[in-house]
């Protein structure tokens, strides 16, 4: 299990060379709710007088006066009468646990319950669980009995929900309609809209919000608790066993069309509506998405009916006509999910100045969290949807139908882990002097900073960067925090936050009296369902700068004054910091930046700019921290003698393999070849992933099958020997798909494959008499499947066989691709070209390792700081 904090570097810059020679900014991983050796305490924690931290193991404590001072603001608070403090000198095990050291420094409180407010996941505050389901069944898949299937794995799903939770139930097709337990009541699109209204005004558009609330015959209030809620006094919260019985009696509307008018918007609407303003506080609930075509009505119309599905071709040339409005719209609703009202998230999501932090959030306003389910083989929305899961740490699940055996696992696996996630997650970063919080890139909500207090207003610009840096895209807007709403977290949920620290101008001018270390603390406070109670978790960091290596190794001079940057002082610095680098967690770091990038850019930026950064990134890196050098050989061989020997540090030697591994990913920024609802998959799993699994995604794992366990090979395409006597499975890990490949050289070794699809194969359906590969299968369960939070794809494939293309695509290539491209290249390693007729440009398409490690030390021994 990786530690709960990873830092890129574990000793942080004291100036502004060493922070511009680190390529990249200051950050690090954090996984909020891991279960990793994490201590317990019972109560409110104590806090410091002055800037509210929680006590923590760094404080410095005066037993004889009984108080401690804080490293963060280095005030004095007393520990209250009841707080029995060990004698100095004690094993660990008298220490109060809240002061105790330990590896992740990470300590669970356990909060007193207020009696005055009822607790979320009870009877008088059940779970609420929404399905939303889309009502068509195409006639080409009758025999799939598709609907059917959706509605057994629903069934299923609401028998699996908590003992008291609640059902809200929705359907739409050309109408929505929402049940009760008497009746439904249909709402037309065409009934409520007039053909030239402006969807923008609909979250604060009273007539319509009263018309629709009016028909359903309930009132716009958030009710003290359930029973007293307009949604239970109407019958729109069902028990669990009438949704069930609602659910079975469904009839599908056939259709002959693959882009029928689909009011999947308007239901989310309505769902959004009555979750938010017409239920009860501290409401906790989960919609569930089921989506088997794109929106075509508005609002948040995708497409057209006779109109064909953008391509990311079409979003950065500006010829996607429904892309902007409709990833507003779904935008804005994805914050009220996270408790911001109607009002402040159509200003937040429609203005060019409003932000999220400009309003607040009571914390006892109703929250759910969104989980997407696409089943279907074409595009469905999820890229203008995806906002509405990454909002609240919701799922995105692309499934080639509702009929396959994948859709029912991975709504039943996701409903029972419904307990465990932690819900109504806020986090919060505080800092000690000199550091301040930058950004974060993850799952979330930005809220109000915690020094947007009438105490702590002072400290907000001091605590918290306004740095706009070239990963922060031109039209994205800002919000400036240090609290975000993380919705319902899982354990293994990831996030990257980044800092920038207060940085002299250069070494000559730093002070031994600056900073030497600094204190970070994260915050996360979460209700837990499974033992209905409020926990807050308290994790401090502490981490020296290079100023501390520099005082440390000062010389006395003649006069008798100090010299803090000598020759011995700055070798060991560089040596110290050069040894505090991890270049996994720098990867993983850098590429959420990229992607952050990426997904907001397109259309707006030069999109190979931003890929770039990668190259530009390495290069900087390599040069100031890699340790390149080239010497000769030093063989007695007058032809090797010649021969030029390049070497670089240990800790960076792997990073050249990432960087060409990122170039080329199709997932993360090699898109076009992707449409644009697998991207927003792809990156929604990537900007949760920890450090181990960020890597993984970046640069595949390979491994060759040998008997009954798996041997990691290197990722070149001469490592699948097609002309091997025996035939040979491998086996490529990306996380979100996981490949078996049979390499053979005599067709009576292939086996009986679907062209397309052979999960009956993977799933044991269909037998085809192979023990071996029934051993391989249940080890990439064992291995790569079940430890995962989010199902991989398996795909099966061979020799000759049509997804065969999925594996070589990631595998290097040995030697350079050429191709000829009418169109100028910007990036540095598609410039292999030459003059050719025509005034053509023949490219490299794809280099090869050994060319694009060559070209990288030659840019990095050119290289001259701008």
């Amino acid at each position: 299990m990786e530690p709960i904090v990873q830092f890129n570097w574990d000793i942080f810059p004291s100036t502004k060379l060493e922070a511009s020679e680190m390529s990249a900014p200051l950050g690090c991983m954090i996984t909020p709710a891991s279960a990793s050796g994490v201590l317990s305490a019972q109560g409110s924690p104590l806090r410091c007088s002055s800037c509210d931290n929680v006590v923590n193991p760094y404080i410095r404590i005066d037993r004889a006066n009984n108080f401690w001072w804080c490293p963060f603001c280095h005030k004095t608070t007393f520990f209250p009468d009841s707080f029995v403090l060990a004698p100095a000198g004690a094993p660990n095990s008298e220490i109060p646990a809240e002061i105790r050291p330990s590896p992740n420094n990470t300590i669970d409180y356990t909060l007193p319950r207020d009696i005055s407010q009822v607790s979320p996941g009870t009877q008088k505050c059940p779970f609420v669980s929404v399905y939303i389901l889309d009502g068509y069944q195409h006639v080409d898949s009758l025999e799939q009995r598709e609907f059917e299937s959706l509605k057994r794995g629903i069934c299923k799903s609401i028998e699996r929900l908590p003992h008291n939770a609640r059902v809200l139930l929705v359907t739409f097709s050309d109408i929505v309609e929402v049940f009760s337990k008497e009746e439904s009541v249909a709402f037309s699109p065409s009934a409520i809209f007039n053909d030239n209204y402006d969807y923008s005004k609909l979250l604060t558009d009273s007539s319509v919000i009263g018309t629709i609330l009016q028909k359903l015959a309930v009132e716009r209030l958030v009710a003290s608790t359930a029973e007293k809620s307009p949604l239970a006094r109407k019958g729109l919260l069902l028990e669990k066993s009438e949704a069930s019985a609602t659910v079975a009696g469904l009839k599908p509307k056939l259709t002959s069309s693959y882009k029928p008018p689909r009011a999947t918007g308007l239901a989310l609407f309505i769902s959004t509506l009555l979750l938010s303003s017409c239920s009860f506080t501290n409401s906790i609930g989960n919609v569930s998405l089921f989506v088997s075509g794109p929106p075509t009505l508005s609002p948040g119309k995708v497409v057209g009916e006779t109109e064909a599905l953008r391509s990311h071709h079409d979003v950065a040339n500006f010829q996607a006509q429904h892309f902007a409005s409709a990833s507003k719209f779904y935008r804005a609703l994805a914050y009220v999910s996270s408790g911001y009202s109607l009002e402040n998230s159509a200003v937040a999501a429609y203005s060019t100045s409003g932000k999220l932090t400009h309003f607040g959030v009571n914390d006892k306003t109703p929250f759910f969290s969104v989980d997407i389910y696409s089943g279907s083989l074409d595009q469905t929305g999820v890229y203008e949807m995806g906002s509405l899961a990454s909002s609240g740490s919701g799922s995105i699940f692309l499934l080639d139908s509702f009929s396959s055996v994948d859709f029912e696992s991975t709504l039943l696996t996701n409903t029972d882990r419904l307990p465990s996630r932690k819900w109504k997650t806020t986090f919060t970063v505080t800092s000690s002097s000199g550091i301040r919080v930058w950004k974060a890139v993850c799952h979330g909500t930005p809220l109000r900073s915690s020094y947007q207090s009438e105490k702590h207003s002072a400290s907000h610009h001091e605590k918290i960067s306004d740095t706009m840096s070239r990963f922060d895209s031109s039209l994205k807007k800002r919000d400036f925090t240090n609290r975000w709403n993380l919705g319902s977290i899982q354990d293994t949920d990831a996030l990257a936050v980044y800092f920038e620290m207060d940085l002299a101008s250069s070494s000559s001018s730093l002070d031994v009296h600056g900073t030497k270390e600094v204190f970070i603390q994260f915050q996360s406070q979460w209700w837990d369902m499974s033992s209905e109670k409020e926990i807050l978790r308290v994790t401090t960091i502490k981490r020296p700068t290079t100023l501390s290596i520099l005082a440390a190794n000062q010389v006395k001079l003649s006069s008798g004054r100090y010299k803090l940057v000598n020759q011995n002082s700055m070798i060991l610095k560089e040596k110290a910091l050069i040894e505090s680098f991890e270049y996994k967690t720098w990867m993983a770091l850098f590429t959420r930046l990229l992607v952050d990038k990426i997904d907001t850019t397109i259309g707006f930026e030069s999109f190979e700019e931003v890929v770039d950064e990668v190259d530009q990134a390495l290069i900087r890196l390599t040069k100031y921290y890699g340790g390149l050098h080239i010497e000769q050989s030093n063989s007695t061989n007058p032809y090797e003698k010649l021969r030029l020997i390049q070497t670089i540090n240990n800790k960076f030697k792997d990073l050249p393999s990432y960087s060409y591994a990122l170039r080329r990913n199709p997932q993360l920024v090699r898109i076009f070849n992707s449409s644009p609802d697998e991207t927003a998959f792809y990156h929604h799993i990537f900007k949760r992933s920890g450090v181990e699994d960020s890597c993984t995604m970046i640069k595949p794992h390979l491994y060759k099958v040998q008997r009954d366990s798996l041997e990691e090979i290197s990722l070149d395409i001469t490592s699948v020997d097609p002309d091997a006597s025996a035939p040979q499975y491998y086996v490529l890990d990306a996380v979100v798909t996981v490949i078996i490949y049979l390499s053979f050289k005599d067709p009576q070794d292939a086996l009986p494959l679907h062209p397309s699809n052979n999960d009956d194969i993977i799933n044991g359906s269909r037998d085809v008499d192979n023990p071996l590969l029934k051993t391989i299968l249940d080890l990439v369960d064992a291995k790569f499947v079940q430890p995962r939070p989010n199902k991989p794809k398996v795909v099966l494939t061979q020799s000759g066989h049509s997804q065969a293309r999925y594996i070589k695509a990631r595998l290097n290539p040995v030697k350079d691709k050429i191709v000829v491209e009418e169109k100028k290249k910007t990036r540095w390693w598609d410039f292999f070209f030459s003059d050719s007729p025509g005034n053509t440009l023949a490219m490299a398409d794809e280099v090869s390792v050994k060319t694009y490690y060559s070209e990288l030390l030659k840019r990095v021994q050119n290289f001259q700081l701008d």
